[in-house]
């Protein structure tokens, strides 16, 4: 039953009401009120306050009985914290908490202060507005504002009589890719985490060895992400009937245009062939089986030799190498349940691995008792992981050196996923070899490669059925 009581102001009028409903009580022994305020329109009479309010609390009660009601006293902010601890931390990977964390100030920014019965779509379509027109936290770098050359040890003919720090001790203590020290020496932004990572190893002091540059404002598809991260703290909200509707399903958020995934063509593929063939190992084999088995960069160096069964030829894909905010790794399992699989392979690719096992046992002879045998496939200089950075900074280089352009790790796997499609691979199979969450997300990112390969399929059954041999047949 829903108790009325009148509030009123310093002169003794009513000003207002109050409607108070209790549902009982907590697992604490404390009892559940949900309150609502009523103000009366200026010039109702005493009988149709009394209709009104008595209307007013039966809706009122319903709705707290059934759920729908708001409580007016939880913020955002105390909304995102309640599912923070209650399911995020509980169920989401750590490489997606570490996300949710770089987004979360520009998210309390906007809309954290504000009471969730107060939340309204226009709210969150300025906020995404906003995002993709200034700078915000996340979206920060550094360049330094010392010479890092002193400090650290380069190959550069200059002589220094100072001691000086290596850079795969750096990278070690760190997790920072090499590749991202080697930028950070030639005077190139790098992330706000690996400079304080660097500045922290260094005993130097991070403010006076590094500025702040200015990128550029977030994307759509960025702003995408902040939205679908709002959309799931309001859904947790209405599971756990705090709020009776999400306010995000009356927002479109921003549309984001999806580029064609690059691919390299058959000409590029032999030239790079050819070119990796006086490459580096272990980048030389990590691009080819990159390639032929279309893996993400963090799945490629997290193999284990374990992962490869020579007899049945397959390889297991079981792991994810994961950079993390703090500058260093951890493994976790890969992005989606579909993406634990089994890849087939043939002869070639293995005898590949078993020559590159031979490079990797003399390498390890070489580098002698400083080896820590982590088992990877792929590994740094001392046998300890390879950071996936590392990897995509020197295919980088690789590429522009050799005059590929716009060709990034992630290419290879768009090339492999091309491959197989153009040669008739069922979308299915060719799914499950990249480890997709199911054949329509194959379907949306390959359009136009299944479109070429249809164009492909309509001349040869032209060619096949009209084409008329010297006899003036068809053949």
């Amino acid at each position: 039953m829903a108790v009325i009581e009148e509030r009123r102001n310093k002169t003794g009028d009513v000003t207002s009401y109050r409607i108070r409903v209790s549902l009982g009580y907590d697992v604490n022994g404390k009892q559940i009120i949900k309150l609502k305020t009523w103000k009366p329109l200026p010039g109702m009479t005493k009988t149709q306050i009394r209709r009104e309010l008595d209307k007013q609390s039966a809706m009122f009660e319903s709705e707290c009985l059934q759920g729908l009601c708001v409580n007016d006293d939880i913020t955002f902010k105390q909304l995102y914290e309640m599912w923070w601890t209650e399911y995020a931390v509980l169920n989401l990977k750590k490489s997606t908490l570490e996300s949710y964390e770089k987004m979360k100030p520009a998210i309390m920014e906007a809309i954290g202060h504000l009471k969730l019965s107060k939340i309204q779509p226009h709210h969150l379509n300025e906020f995404y507005a906003s995002l993709m027109g200034r700078d915000i936290k996340c979206n920060e770098a550094v360049v330094p504002i010392i010479d890092f050359s002193e400090l650290i040890l380069v190959h550069n003919g200059k002589k220094c009589n100072k001691k000086r720090m290596k850079q795969i001790d750096i990278s070690t203590k760190t997790g920072v890719g090499l590749t991202t020290i080697r930028t950070m020496l030639d005077g190139k932004p790098i992330s706000v985490r690996c400079a304080k990572a660097i500045a922290e190893v260094m005993g130097l002091n991070y403010k006076k060895s590094f500025e702040l540059v200015k990128r550029k404002s977030v994307s759509a598809a960025t702003a995408k992400r902040y939205h679908a991260l709002i959309s799931t703290v309001f859904t947790h909200a209405v599971y756990q009937n705090i709020i009776p509707v999400n306010p995000c399903t009356r927002v479109r958020p921003p549309k984001v245009n999806r580029d064609e995934a690059q691919y390299l063509e058959e000409e590029q593929i032999h030239k790079m062939l050819d070119l990796l063939d006086s490459a580096p190992e272990p980048f030389r084999t990590m691009t080819m089986i990159c390639m032929f088995l279309g893996l993400r960069r963090g799945e490629l160096c997290a193999l284990e030799w374990d992962n490869i069964d020579f007899g049945k030829c397959l390889v297991s894909v079981r792991k994810n190498l994961i950079a993390s905010k703090n500058g260093g790794m951890f493994e976790d399992t890969p992005k989606n349940k579909t993406s634990i699989r089994d890849i087939r392979v043939t002869e070639s690719i293995l005898d590949m691995l078993r020559e590159y096992k031979d490079w990797q046992d003399a390498y390890k002879e070489n580098v002698g008792s400083l080896w820590e045998d982590t088992g990877k496939l792929f590994t740094n200089a001392t046998g300890g992981w390879l950071n996936p950075s590392t990897f995509s900074g020197w295919f980088s280089k690789f590429c522009k050196k050799n005059g590929f352009e716009d060709v990034h790790v992630h290419t290879l796997r768009h090339t492999s996923a091309t491959i197989m499609l153009m040669n008739g691979v069922p979308l299915r199979v060719v799914s499950q070899r990249l480890g997709h969450h199911d054949s329509s997300t194959t379907n949306n990112i390959y359009a136009h490669v299944i479109r070429r390969a249809d164009e492909f399929a309509a001349e040869a059954l032209d060619k096949a059925i009209f084409t008329k041999n010297a006899d003036g047949k068809a053949s």
